[in-house]
């Protein structure tokens, strides 16, 4: 089945995750309409809490897509900090190695 879905999607041209959730809520829609107008009301009951599950599931994965992209600028932004106070504490050292030589030269042109 996975190959299927894989060939499937290839054929497709590869689109999009917000297109294929388009599509998969449109198909979702049709399907439950068609079940609501035909189906028992025990199976209808059961599609509508597996319906409410996969929307749980969803915003689980998106809440947790988010918190790594929270994530991942945090530790990002850290790294920028690092990087910045080095480049900071070389122009630091290289301040002082001048003043050094500065101070130096002074002492022996006196």
């Amino acid at each position: 089945m996975k190959r299927l879905l894989k060939a499937v999607y290839r054929r497709l041209g590869r689109p999009s995750p917000a297109r294929l959730a388009v599509a998969a809520g449109i198909l979702a829609a049709a399907g439950l309409t068609a079940l609501a107008l035909l189906g028992t009301t025990r199976l209808v009951w059961a599609a509508s809490f597996l319906m409410s599950l996969v929307t749980l599931a969803g915003l689980a994965l998106v809440w947790n897509e988010a918190r790594q992209a929270r994530l991942e600028a945090r530790a990002s932004a850290e790294r920028a900090e690092v990087t910045y106070r080095r480049i900071l504490a070389a122009f630091e050292v290289e301040r002082l190695a001048a003043e050094r030589r500065h101070a130096g030269g002074g002492d022996r042109a006196a």
